[in-house]
C-alpha cells in the first residue's frame, strides 16, 4: 500500500485503538493493535510526528476475554461466569463448603445413648443422696436386683456420706454432679476445680474410689468442654435420651407414662436409653416401682452407665428390642 494513503488512513487509528481498548481483548484483536501501533510508528517517523502520547497496556494487566459470540445478556452472563471460573479468585463460602466440607471430630464429646445388641438400659438418678427418698429408693432397686447410677452432689455427699456408702454397697454406680448444681459452662476460673475436683475428691474419700463418668447440671456443656473435663478430671460426659421431667413434679403415672413412651421433651425407653430421674423428688420415687415393673415386663435388662458403654456396638442388630407386646402390670401401691 503507497505510504501517502497510509498517511490518509492515519487518523483512524486512534478511533481504531479506543474500539479496541475499549473492548476485552482476545489474542487476535491484540496482534492487529500491535501491527496498527508498527504501522502508525512508521508513519510518525516519516512525517516527523512524535509517538509519545501512545500508550500500551500490559498483557498482564489485560481483562479476561469474553467470546466473540456473547451478544446476549443471558450469554453474558455465562461468559462472566465461565471466566471466574479460569481464574484465581477466591470461590465463595458456599462453594468451598461444598468442595471442602468441614473436617469432622470422630471422637465422641459426650454421651446420651449406646448402640448396643441387646434390650439394655441404664436408669440414672440426679441430685442426690437424699436424707429420705434415696433410702427408700435404694429398697425398690434392691428388691428388683436392678443397679442404676447416681449422679451425685459433693455438698449431699457432704451431708450424708453413709446414704452413698450404701449406694456403692448394693452395686450402684456413683457419678460427678458437680458440688452444688452450677451451669459449668459459666463458671468463672477456677470455678471448675471446686465443682468437679472437689466433688470427685469427696466421692473417693467415702467410697475408696473416684468416679469416671460426671453429669453436668442442666446439660450446660459443649464439645470443647466435655473434652476438657474428660481430659482434666478423668471424666466421661453422660447425657439422656429419656427425660420424664419429673422435677416440676407432674406426679407419678405421668413420670411413669413419659419414661417408658415419651413425651414432648423426648422419646421413651429403647435398647441402649439413658433414661433421667430425681431421687429427690417424692414423685419420682413412688413412680419407680410401677415404672420398673413395666420395663422389666418387657424384656429390659437393667446395667450401670458405664457397664452400658462397655456394651456398645458399632452394627447393632435390628432384633434386639424387647417384646413390646407383653401387657403393662398393674401399677403396684408402694
Amino acid at each position: 500500500m503507497p505510504l501517502q494513503y497510509l498517511r490518509r488512513a492515519s487518523f483512524l487509528f486512534p478511533v481504531i485503538l479506543d474500539r479496541i481498548m475499549s473492548c476485552r481483548a482476545s489474542a487476535y484483536s491484540l496482534s492487529i493493535l500491535l501491527i496498527f501501533l508498527a504501522l502508525r510508528g512508521a508513519l510518525a517517523a516519516d512525517s516527523g510526528q512524535s509517538n509519545t502520547n501512545i500508550v500500551i497496556t500490559p498483557v498482564s494487566t489485560l481483562p479476561p476475554a469474553i467470546p466473540t459470540n456473547a451478544t446476549t445478556p443471558s450469554s453474558m452472563s455465562t461468559a462472566i461466569a465461565t471466566s471466574k471460573a479460569t481464574t484465581n479468585e477466591p470461590a465463595s463460602m458456599d462453594m468451598q463448603m461444598s468442595q471442602n466440607p468441614p473436617i469432622q471430630n470422630s471422637e465422641r464429646s459426650s454421651y446420651s445413648s449406646i448402640h448396643v445388641d441387646g434390650p439394655y438400659i441404664a436408669m440414672t438418678f440426679d441430685d442426690g443422696p437424699h436424707p429420705t427418698l434415696t433410702p427408700k429408693l435404694l429398697d425398690i432397686l434392691k428388691e428388683r436386683h436392678i443397679h442404676v447410677t447416681f449422679f451425685v452432689l459433693g455438698q449431699m455427699v457432704k451431708g450424708h456420706p453413709e446414704i452413698l456408702a450404701r449406694e456403692v454397697a448394693e452395686g450402684h454406680e456413683i457419678g460427678n454432679h458437680s458440688w452444688d448444681h452450677p451451669a459449668l459452662n459459666k463458671l468463672a476460673e477456677g470455678g471448675l476445680q471446686h465443682q468437679l475436683a472437689d466433688t470427685s475428691a469427696i466421692i473417693k474419700e467415702v467410697t475408696g474410689k473416684a468416679p469416671t463418668i460426671m453429669r453436668p447440671p442442666h446439660a450446660a456443656t459443649n464439645p470443647r468442654l466435655s473434652r476438657a473435663i474428660e481430659k482434666e478430671y478423668g471424666m466421661k460426659v453422660i447425657l439422656w435420651s429419656v427425660d420424664p421431667i419429673d422435677w416440676k413434679d407432674p406426679g407419678p403415672q405421668v413420670v411413669e407414662q413419659r419414661i417408658l413412651s415419651g413425651g414432648k421433651e423426648s422419646g421413651g425407653a429403647k435398647p441402649g436409653a439413658i433414661i433421667l430421674s430425681h431421687d429427690i423428688h417424692k414423685g419420682t420415687i413412688e413412680a419407680m416401682p410401677a415404672t420398673l415393673d413395666a420395663l422389666l415386663a418387657k424384656g429390659y435388662k437393667f446395667v450401670t452407665v458405664s457397664e452400658l458403654l462397655a456394651l456398645e456396638s458399632k452394627h447393632p442388630s435390628s432384633s434386639t428390642s424387647p417384646q413390646t407386646n407383653s401387657p403393662t402390670p398393674t401399677p403396684k401401691k408402694n
